[in-house]
Formats: structure tokens, sequence, C-alpha cells
């Protein structure tokens, strides 16, 4: 039979619209809980982020990314230690040991030098561009739209889940860890590596935390795997996100939501620029399952980690080189 498995596509306007009347959620509430058991992957439509502040983003990043490498190494990775933030050059971040065939920005919030969590490694300062001011006010106010968005998609998961709307916020995500990133995907001309093995824009990965909300171009580009070892597309569609699933609601629901893995190859004659937020717990959360929704109880979980330790350890192994520097001085 041909495989016709799509991502879903789920209108948030009720919710958004009816922000305390929950009766209203209803058939919302449905298509998420549908999404994140079969798939892991849903787009938001009507989700109530502003169009002229994706586009400005999204036109930044373009000028940002089409300067000289020396303009842009300025504000490169190394310089702001173990916060992993600034930028990093086409083949800088690996994926599974092997160069990724992207450049990219790395942002999060930003904790100030008086600030007891500024010790800690993936906080700290951003970097940004001397000569584009005002990327700094567009990603402020785009990570702003995105937590908020972040937290009403998980009151509806809790919700699709059987557990009180704010459950997440009040155990785990009140004040959460939000990693950014711009990604730009050059053309590529090959698509294997010098060893003729398949080159990929980013390899195959599941994400860390919670949510992904990302935000893509016209260019697409974007594959995810179902359950059954196929890959489907998951093509642009104008004035969406694409929602998955992250590693820690998979552990937190025992497998009952899933964090789907995912990769990306530009296969087009043109750049690819895309932004994934992602939306994670608190960086000190401890994370364990969710005894009330976990449908089995899987070993590899039974021992309780913090959110922090999991992601500085998968992020060191995309990036060996900046492990072990502390902050700049």
């Amino acid at each position: 039979s041909v495989f016709t498995m799509s991502v879903p596509i789920i209108d948030l306007s009720l919710a958004i619209t009816n922000p305390t009347d929950e009766s209203k959620w209803t058939p919302v509430i449905d298509q998420i809980r549908d999404a994140c058991e079969n798939i892991g992957f849903f787009y938001v439509q009507n989700h109530g982020v502003k169009k002229e502040l994706v586009d400005s983003l999204f036109a930044t990043g373009h000028k940002f990314f089409e300067q000289d490498v020396e303009e842009k190494m300025k504000i490169e990775m190394k310089h702001a230690g173990d916060a992993f933030r600034g930028y990093f050059p086409l083949g800088g971040e690996l994926t599974a040991k092997k160069p990724d065939w992207k450049e990219g920005l790395y942002f999060g919030d930003e904790t100030e030098k008086d600030h007891p969590d500024y010790v800690k490694p993936m906080h700290g300062k951003n970097l940004w561009p001397e000569n584009m001011p005002e990327m700094a006010t567009l990603v402020t106010e785009y990570m702003a739209s995105l937590t908020q968005l972040g937290h009403l998609i998980m009151k509806l998961i809790a919700l699709a889940i059987g557990l009180d709307h704010d459950f997440f916020r009040e155990k785990y995500t009140s004040s959460p860890f939000t990693p950014f990133r711009l990604f730009y995907y050059p053309v590529d001309d090959t698509g294997v590596h010098d060893d003729s093995v398949e080159r990929w824009g980013v390899g195959r990965h599941t994400d860390y935390g919670v949510l992904t909300i990302l935000c893509q171009d016209s260019t697409g580009g974007l594959e995810v795997e179902h359950i059954s070892g196929q890959w489907i597309q998951a093509p642009p569609i104008p004035d969406t996100f694409v929602i998955n699933i992250g590693d820690m609601l998979e552990i937190w629901t025992g497998g009952r939501c899933k964090s789907t893995p995912h990769r990306v190859k530009n296969t087009t004659s043109v750049n690819r620029l895309s932004a994934p937020f992602f939306f994670d717990p608190g960086f000190d959360t401890i994370i364990t399952p969710i005894s009330q929704t976990a449908q089995q109880t899987d070993e590899r979980w039974a021992k309780p980690f913090k959110y922090g330790d999991y992601i500085h350890n998968k992020v060191v192994c995309n990036f060996p080189e900046l492990a072990g520097l502390g902050k700049p001085q």
C-alpha cells in the first residue's frame, strides 16, 4: 500500500479565542492527544504569534548568514565559553559524530554576571552582532512570544493526557529553560561526506526537552521517522509552526507521548533558514516518570536525573571543542 501518513495540522483558534473556557477546547485537545500518541509531530495554525515578528526575524537571520564568514566569526561560540551562545560555521556542529551541513546561531535567556545561575553551563549572555542592533530586540521578543505559546501547548497536552491544565507549569516549567537557534542550511551540491557517507543538514536525532516549536521557511527538507520506519516529509506550510515532542515528555509519560526521530536535508538550489525554539523543563528539574500517566515503566528511566545534566551532556557531544571552557572573564 502507498504510505500516505502525514503530519497533522491543528488549529489553535478555539484555545486562543477562549483562553479561560476550556470546555470549548475539546476538539483541539482530541487532535493533540492523537498527534502526541501516534506521531509526536504536528503543525499549529492560528497560534497567536504575530506574522510581522516572524517575518522580521527571518529577514534578520538571512542578513546575518549572508555576510562574509569573517564577520560572522566575530561572535563565534568560543567567545561565550560554556554558555553555548553565538555563531558556529558550516560543519561546526556534530550530530551522531558527523558534521552537519549547516551553520547556526545559539541564543537563550540571558543571565547576568551577578546572578547565582551565571556559573552554570548553558547560562550567560548572548553574543549579538554589533553591526545588527535589531537582532537582540527581535530575538528577545520572539522568544517571549514562543514561551507563551509553549505554556499554552503544554496546557493542551496536560488536558489531553488526563492531567490538570497547569500540571506542567506548576511542577516543571514555571521558568522554562528555552534554548533558541537560527540554523542556515546552504545548498549541498554533493550530499555526501568525503568518505561517501550520505550527508545531512542535520542527522537523525530526537530533541532533548519537552517541546520544540519550529518555524521553517519555504525551502523544505524536514523529515519525520514514523514508527513503521518510513520517513514522512514535513513540508513548509505558511503561517504555521511545526511542534514536536522531546525526550522529557516521552519519559514523563512512559512512552505515551512520542519523541520522534527526525532529520533535515536541503535538496533544493536555495539556502534554507529555520528557527527551532526549545521549551524545556527548568534546568535544575529532576526528571522521573509521572506515575498517573506513565503507561509502562521503562528501566532506562527508573533513575531520576537532572534535566540540566542531560542537555549539557548532549550539547557537549555536539560541540566537543567547547567542553571544559569556563565563562569568559
